[in-house]
C-alpha cells in the first residue's frame, strides 16, 4: 500500500507541476496542492472475543490534497493519506464549494484500508470479510491567510448497522491545520 501512496503523491505532483505550466490563463494555476495534518475523535464499534464492544479513539491523520479548479466557485479537490492512532490508509475525491474567497465546503467519498486490530471484520452472507471500506466525508474549509488553514470534518467510514449480523461501524470528527 505504501508503494501506492508514494506513486499517488508523484503524480499529484507531477500534475500540479504540468498544470502550472500550460498559461490558459495569465497569473492563474488550474491546480494546487497542500498538506495538511487532523486530529480526529472516531467512535468504533466492534466485535472482540464475541462480544460487542463501542470505543471512543482519537486518531493523527496526515495528508496531501491536490485541488483541480473546474470553476470560480468549484473544485475538485484529491487526497491520500494516512492515519495513526486508530490506523488506516485513504485515497479520497471531493467537490470543493467555494462560499467566499476563503471557505468553502466539502463533500466527497473514497476508499479506506483499515489496518488497526481493532477492525476484525466478518463476512456477510458467507462473504470473505475485507479491510477496505467506502466512506464519506462532509467539511468546511477556512484559509487564514494565502498558506495557512484550518479544517473541520465527519467522516463516515463505516455507516451504524445491526449488530445481530455481526455489522461493525466508524464515524467522527476531525479538526486541523493546512499548509499550501
Amino acid at each position: 500500500m505504501k508503494k501506492y501512496f508514494i506513486l499517488l503523491v508523484f503524480v499529484l505532483t507531477g500534475t500540479n507541476v504540468y498544470s502550472q505550466s500550460i498559461d490558459l490563463e495569465p497569473k492563474k494555476t488550474n491546480s494546487s496542492s497542500s498538506i495538511y495534518v487532523e486530529y480526529a475523535l472516531l467512535e468504533v464499534e466492534f466485535w472482540k472475543n464475541g462480544e460487542f464492544k463501542n470505543k471512543n479513539v482519537s486518531s493523527t491523520i496526515f495528508g496531501l490534497n491536490q485541488h483541480f479548479m473546474l470553476s470560480n466557485n468549484l473544485d475538485v479537490i484529491a487526497s491520500v493519506g494516512l492515519s495513526e492512532g486508530f490506523e488506516y490508509n485513504f485515497i479520497t475525491t471531493n467537490l470543493g464549494f467555494k462560499l467566499s474567497e476563503n471557505f468553502n465546503l466539502n463533500l466527497g467519498g473514497g476508499l479506506y484500508q483499515i489496518n488497526d486490530d481493532k477492525w476484525a471484520p466478518n463476512g456477510l452472507n458467507g462473504n470473505e470479510p475485507s479491510n477496505i471500506e467506502f466512506g464519506m466525508n462532509f467539511g468546511i474549509n477556512l484559509m487564514l491567510n494565502d498558506n495557512l488553514g484550518i479544517s473541520m470534518k465527519y467522516n463516515l467510514i463505516e455507516p451504524k448497522e445491526d449488530e445481530s449480523i455481526g455489522s461493525m461501524s466508524l464515524n467522527g470528527l476531525s479538526f486541523g491545520l493546512v499548509l499550501r
